[in-house]
């Protein structure tokens, strides 16, 4: 197959030795066009997952922080007030 851009012999390869460019492409004649309503709901679904996924990390770092203020309390609490961190 010979490069449609800098003219190089590649033989049966998909791209070009020399340049890089894709020696194919893809065929749309066999894809059915999307209506608007379609497409508007693929994106509701799309949005729907990212706002999830912020959800999930909002709600892990408000469990990280208050689990850390139980333990904290804890160590408080069984050390009689006085927690040292550092060795201080």
């Amino acid at each position: 197959m010979i490069c449609p851009r800098c003219k190089t012999e590649n033989g049966n390869r998909t791209v070009c030795s020399n340049c890089g460019y894709f020696l194919y492409r893809v065929a749309n004649q066999n894809v059915q066009k999307r209506t608007s309503v379609e497409r508007a709901i693929d994106d509701t679904k799309i949005m729907g997952k990212s706002v999830w996924k912020v959800l999930r990390v909002v709600w892990i770092g408000i469990v990280m922080i208050v689990l850390s203020f139980w333990i904290l309390a804890l160590l408080m609490w069984l050390t009689g007030g006085e927690v040292s961190f550092f060795g201080a």
